[in-house]
This record gives structure tokens, sequence and C-alpha cells, in this order.
């Protein structure tokens, strides 16, 4: 299955180097999910709409092309970094073949407000015309990060699909903060 795959390639790009969890702050996700929403759920993927939201959010900077490296690896995009309490939002725009935003936050718990997550989640299917289907939670370990994945996808004509995954990555070794990812994925017909 196409969704797999890209999410399998999505992983190999994981979290940068863990950030130690001093005292472990109660994270529900509610500005993460709401930037993922507005940026990967209604902007994504016109990048010059993205960039003028995110130049509009206060204290956002554009990540430079060291810091893009570390969460996209050797594949192109860019990306934003904001404070966010004690920890940091990263949104990250990956450039074809396989166009993905993503949304991240370090330094969590790595507890959600789940129904508020399931109410964005459909909002963003119906949005995109329905059709999903819900994947597996999966579990991928990638040296010393393991990851649970879960998600929707679809599959579309010619190879196209789109899915929207929840990950949660987390240092093996006690004591580290999860960092928490919200993806979508775009896949173009094959031919384009």
């Amino acid at each position: 299955m196409i969704a797999a795959a890209v999410l399998a390639l999505g992983l190999q790009a994981a979290a940068p180097p863990p950030q130690q969890l001093p005292d472990r702050p109660q994270f529900r996700g509610q500005g993460q999910m709401a930037i993922f929403d507005m940026v990967c759920g209604r902007v994504f993927p016109d990048e010059a709409r993205i960039a003028t939201a995110m130049a509009r959010i206060p204290g956002t900077r554009p990540l430079t092309p060291d810091e893009v490296r570390t969460y996209l690896k050797d594949d192109p995009g860019r990306g934003w970094i904001m404070p966010a309490g004690s920890s940091q939002i990263v949104v990250t725009i990956e450039a074809p073949p396989i166009r993905s935003c993503a949304v991240r936050i370090t330094n969590t718990d790595g507890v959600i407000d789940e129904r508020k997550w399931q109410e964005l989640l459909t909002a963003a299917q119906a949005r995109s015309g329905g059709g999903f289907v819900t994947l597996p939670p999966q579990t991928f370990e990638v040296g010393d990060i393991r990851s649970q994945a879960s998600g929707v996808q679809k599959q579309g004509a010619g190879g196209a699909a789109e899915a929207i995954y929840l990950i949660r990555s987390t240092p093996k070794k006690p004591g580290y903060a999860t960092e928490i990812r919200m993806v979508r994925q775009l896949v173009a017909p094959q031919g384009r």
C-alpha cells in the first residue's frame, strides 16, 4: 500500500535529537492542532499563502537551511519555528515528489485531547471529499527513537494519495520528552 511506504519515508526524517524533559509539561495540543488545521488542512499546498500565514504568527521565524535539514534530512523544503511555552512548534513543508505539511511540537508528555483531534481529522477528511480509510496504528523504531503512528488515507486515480497522520516519537531512554507530529501528505498522480 502506498501509505505504508509514504509513512515509512516520513519516519526516516523523524525527530531531531531528543530533549530532556525536566518537568513534564501538561500538553493537550490545542495550539498545535489549530496551526495544523489552518496551515496543513486549509492552506497547504499553496506555499505562498503558507508563508504569508506564518509571517502573521507572532514570534515565528523561518528555519535556516541547516534547521530544515534537521527535520527533512535530504528532502527539499522549508519551515518555520515559533515558541510554545517550554516547547517549540515547528512547521515544515516538504517539496515534491511527495508533498507534506507537518506541525511538530517538542518537549511534551505525549498526551493530546483525542476527542479534539478526531473532530479535526473528521473535518479535514470532509474538506478533502471523504473516501478515507483508517490505518491500523503502527509502531516503528529508528535508532533510539520509538514512533507510534496512526492516521487515515485515501487512494486516488493514477497513484494519487492523501494521508493524515498523528505521530508520537519518544526516545527509548527514560526522562526524555515526546515529540508530537501531525502530518498531511499528498502524492500526485503518476506522470504529473
